[in-house]
């Protein structure tokens, strides 16, 4: 049990690493950054941020939606309680 908490929490720490260099790459191109970018690219770039922002919104609300569900289901299984008694 102590080295399945061991190999989890250095998979945590692995991931967070990872995804910060992998999060902080486009820092160090040019390519990526707006006031160097002219036309074509600054349309990429807005477009990625556009896709960026999708992505978020949309896990948020795949959060949010699950819990509701659960809430939802939960006050539906009392209510069928209550109708029983």
């Amino acid at each position: 049990m102590e080295l399945l908490i061991g190999v989890k929490i250095g998979c945590l720490f692995a991931l967070l690493a990872l995804t910060l260099v992998c999060g902080l790459i486009p820092i160090c191109f040019k390519w990526f950054q707006i006031e160097a970018a002219t036309g074509h690219r600054r349309r990429v770039l807005s477009l990625l941020g556009c896709i960026s922002a999708g992505v978020f919104l949309g896990a948020g609300l795949m959060h949010m939606t699950a819990e509701a569900l659960e809430g939802i289901e939960s006050e539906i299984q009392k209510f069928m309680m209550r109708d029983r008694e």
